[in-house]
């Protein structure tokens, strides 16, 4: 499958880049790109479809996906409109709507990738390059990026989507555009047309002009970048920028979590994140409109096998954090981006027992695989599954990192009230949260403090900043 669709992109790119590549005189082409599409409520490994039209009229080829899955990322872009004046002072009015089934011959059912319908609908100003609309610089949500969860519906076949528009000027390419638009290389920066800025610094605070540009800087002027974090996840610009071509946006918060994962006994299989929890993991972050990236090796970070070791201790855990993630430099920089996550076969022994998952550091947690696949059949009597305790567990860490602990949250992590027939258990019995022990293995979530008394309101209390403490 993959080298089909590694084979159709080649094809894509030798036919079309010489054809959407070129721009005569005051002429541009203007680029519609998916960057990313990740299903929300829809279950199993759906195909995916794009439509683009732009003033009414189709653009695009109807993007077929080659692949079947939760995530899909494309790798050319869906639609162009080629001829378009660069000085054009009537906006471009885009529609994308995205398309899902379950085989390659089903019936097309159309997801909810809206707030406001199921389409998205942007008036794209081809002078500045910028779009509004349902979709606009600084609203919350991402900048290029939209999902049916904002409507406050979960059950409309909702996913969420990356995209991005730019153009392409006499001598470049859509393999590496710099997003400045002709009409601002002219009029606005005094720029070489024809230059490629999308690694120049012209400013010297360290973030490239077309980053700078696309997120409403001025690519000339200098911004204190290193201590600016408009979106409080945490990431200041640069590390936002360092982190972009990952989907990462200033003014939409952003988690980043690395994964290895350790080998299992001496066979040749190491331990895993199922797709199914990283689904149900994704899927409540998003409705807190907070993405969630995680890099298990797709980020060049993650997926690195840990030797086998049944007797693993806190100190151990610490010993690999060193290794693995930070590879013997203090000073990675993925320290204080990236939180750290190792998935073992067993426990550890940790407050005089022997425990199933941790936080051990600032920004570090485990969780174990194979323990947790030993209780799957208590899991399905009390109506969970492997998938989702994985996910609840993996979540119940993870908060951990995020601020969220028994000094400040009495019932989280107290372990009595994990069984009814401990007080506390029916004390906070409406915590509904994985924080709390007695929901850890059942609930993907933490409560929102909405469920009466001895609730917590643990979304309110996240602080995604506490990855600087690392």
């Amino acid at each position: 499958m993959f080298r089909t669709f590694a084979i159709f992109a080649i094809m894509f790119i030798v036919v079309f880049v010489p054809t959407i590549g070129k721009s005569d005189g005051d002429k541009v082409v203007i680029v519609v790109r998916v960057l990313d599409i990740r299903a929300l409520s829809i279950d199993g490994e759906p195909y995916f479809k794009v439509e683009v039209t732009a003033d009414g009229q189709d653009i695009g080829a109807g993007y077929h996906s080659m692949e079947h899955g939760s995530e899909i990322v494309p790798v050319w872009p869906v639609a162009y409109m080629s001829g378009i004046p660069y000085d054009r002072d009537q906006p471009i009015n885009i529609k994308i709507r995205l398309f899902f089934r379950y085989s390659p011959l089903g019936i097309w059912k159309e997801c909810d990738i809206s707030k406001d319908g199921k389409g998205v609908d942007i008036s794209y100003d081809v002078r500045s390059g910028e779009w509004t609309g349902e979709d606009y610089l600084n609203d919350g949500n991402g900048y290029g990026h939209t999902s049916g969860f904002e409507d406050g519906n979960y059950e409309e076949n909702d996913c969420e989507i990356w995209f991005d528009i730019y153009q392409l000027r006499g001598g470049s390419s859509f393999l590496n555009p710099d997003r400045l638009t002709l009409w601002e290389l002219v009029n606005v920066y005094n720029l070489d047309p024809y230059q490629n800025y999308a690694i120049v610094d012209n400013d010297g605070d360290g973030i490239p002009t077309s980053w700078e540009d696309k997120y409403g800087y001025d690519p000339l002027s200098y911004d204190d970048h290193k201590n600016l974090d408009p979106d409080n996840d945490g990431l200041d610009n640069v590390e936002e920028w360092m982190t972009s071509k990952w989907l990462s946006d200033p003014f939409s918060q952003d988690i980043f979590v690395e994964i290895d994962f350790m080998r299992m006994w001496n066979l040749n299989k190491m331990c895993s994140f199922p797709e199914k929890s990283k689904y149900l993991v994704w899927r409540a972050f998003a409705k807190h409109n907070i993405t969630l990236h995680i890099d298990d090796g797709c980020m060049g970070g993650g997926g690195e096998a840990i030797p086998f070791d049944g007797r693993l201790m806190v100190n151990s855990l610490k010993e690999i954090r060193e290794k693995y993630f930070l590879h013997g430099d203090p000073n990675n920089w993925r320290k204080g981006v990236f939180h750290y996550a190792i998935i073992t076969c067993f426990g550890v022994h940790a407050f005089n027992r022997r425990v199933g998952g941790m936080a051990f550091y600032t920004d570090s947690f485990f969780v174990a695989q194979i323990r947790l696949m030993a209780l799957h059949p208590i899991f399905c009597i009390e109506g969970s599954n492997y998938y989702i305790a994985f996910a609840g567990a993996f979540m119940h860490e993870l908060g951990h990192n995020l601020g969220i602990y028994n000094g400040n949250t009495p019932g989280c992590d107290n372990r009595n009230a994990q069984f009814p027939w401990q007080k506390d258990f029916w004390k906070y019995r409406n915590y509904k949260s994985c924080m709390n022990y007695q929901y850890v293995y059942r609930l993907v979530d933490y409560s929102d403090g909405s469920h009466g008394e001895n609730d917590f309101d643990d979304w309110g209390r996240i602080d995604l900043t506490l990855i600087n403490y690392a």
